[in-house]
């Protein structure tokens, strides 16, 4: 019996070999579904769920069961920018929330880069100069 489940094993390397595997996606994928099928069973309102994470589960497998490397790897990338992104954005939000009483944060109209400064007092303008293009602009605050 313990040869058998050896057999087992290496027999499913020799399937799994040259295909992609699983990567970020294919765990958020599936995490996702889960989720979404949890949800489905336990509230009865959300019931529609349970066909799209069906779906996900079936794109998450077939993504690790893929033999077209490349085609993953463009996937994996695109996912990994945008969650880069929505990291970014979050860290953002975070620090203005930390930084709130003692700084405040400017988009710089010419290059869009968010320039931190020490929070002035009501009611003046001020002068504003970019860290990244140089660029100045004024504020009222």
């Amino acid at each position: 019996m313990k040869r058998f489940f050896e057999n087992l094993g290496y027999k499913f390397q020799a399937f799994m070999q040259g295909r992609y595997g699983t990567d970020e996606l294919s765990y958020f994928l599936s995490m996702a579904s889960l989720v979404m099928l949890l949800l489905s069973c336990l509230i009865r309102p959300l019931g529609i769920l349970y066909l799209p994470a069906l779906a996900l589960m079936t794109w998450s497998l077939y993504r690790s069961m893929s033999k077209n490397i490349y085609k993953r790897q463009k996937e994996r990338t695109g996912y990994l920018e945008f969650r880069r992104k929505i990291e970014k954005k979050t860290a953002l939000l975070k620090n203005m929330w930390r930084d709130r009483n003692t700084h405040r944060y400017y988009k710089c109209p010419h290059c869009k880069a968010i320039v931190r400064i020490p929070k002035p007092g009501k009611g003046r303008n001020i002068v504003i100069t970019c860290h990244r293009c140089h660029g100045t602009f004024n504020k009222r605050t």
